[in-house]
């Protein structure tokens, strides 16, 4: 069985920390990076009642944004869309991307997110281009090994190529508009991709067999996401904002705490590889540091961990 190893997508260690939300935060550089799709569906599952009343509303608002775009209202159906995104957050918040820290951060994600829906919604070419992913999925085959499900290989991997570049496509249009730019900062190009991505494994490897899984991971660029890992050595301490018990791997400098969902600074001090001066610690952590005395470039956290 492939176990999912979350590896940091800015400075490369691993998720160590058990974590409560499906979004996984860096244990090491405070820098949010992937997505857990399995606990995704534990909360979705959590509350039937609150699920079904999620659905409900959800496929009313659908309908009215579909004769909205049909009767060609473009400002009703962004109404419609605010609405949506709001109702869905404040249902699951979970589901929040931890980036999303404030009441004005979040009002702006809102909009962004109607807005995009909107434009999406209203543009003929992306219509054709999800039609044929729909077609593409509704071809899928399966058959069946003892008691597991497996999916026909040719269609898998016709349909899979085709979502990767229709994902990469999306992105690249809605990272390029101006009107977007914000979420180069709320949740930037390589995060968002990579949860995209992530979400889209986690959910298919189950029906793969194993030199199907193996062909799957190298496409995607997961290959050295599902290994074993071991948990490296560290401390326990105490969250300096709910006082919630934290481990602190060595070698980290903040640290979330997923109790809270606030990050814990470590180390505000590092010292030069080559003169030894103490320099400050920056914001991005993922990037070599010039020391401020000699110039020397430091790398404060290695990708040592695959």
């Amino acid at each position: 069985m492939r176990i999912k190893k979350f590896t940091c997508i800015n400075c490369g260690a691993p998720k160590v920390n058990e974590y409560k939300s499906p979004y996984i935060v860096c244990d090491y550089c405070g820098s949010f990076t992937d997505i857990d799709y399995t606990l995704g569906l534990d909360f979705w599952k959590e509350d039937p009642v609150k699920t079904e009343i999620y659905k409900a509303k959800k496929i009313e608002l659908a309908h009215r944004m579909a004769y909205a775009v049909n009767t060609g209202n473009k400002s009703e159906h962004n109404k419609l869309q605010n609405y949506f995104w709001d109702f869905y957050y404040k249902t699951y918040p979970e589901y929040l991307p931890p980036s999303i820290d404030n009441e004005e951060k979040y009002n702006i994600y809102i909009k962004v997110c109607a807005d995009s829906s909107t434009n999406y919604a209203f543009d003929k070419s992306w219509e054709q281009k999800s039609l044929k992913l729909n077609e593409l999925q509704n071809y899928l085959t399966y058959y069946k090994i003892g008691d597991e499900s497996k999916v026909n290989t040719e269609g898998f991997f016709h349909m899979a190529g085709y979502y990767i570049k229709f994902t990469k496509d999306g992105m690249k249009d809605f990272y390029d508009n101006p009107e977007y730019s914000i979420m180069h900062e709320l949740l930037p190009l390589q995060v968002h991709l990579k949860m995209k991505l992530s979400m889209f494994v986690q959910v298919w490897l189950p029906y793969l067999t194993d030199t199907d899984a193996d062909m799957f991971l190298k496409m995607t660029g997961f290959k050295l996401q599902y290994v074993d890992m071991e948990k490296p050595s560290g401390k326990k301490g105490q969250c300096s904002h709910c006082k919630n018990e934290i481990f602190i791997p060595e070698g980290s400098f903040k640290v979330y705490c997923e109790n809270c969902h606030k990050k814990n600074i470590v180390q505000t001090f590092f010292t030069c590889s080559s003169c030894g001066a103490e320099n400050n610690v920056p914001d991005n952590l993922s990037k070599p540091i010039e020391c401020a005395f000699c110039g020397t470039e430091n790398r404060l956290i290695k990708a040592l961990f695959g």
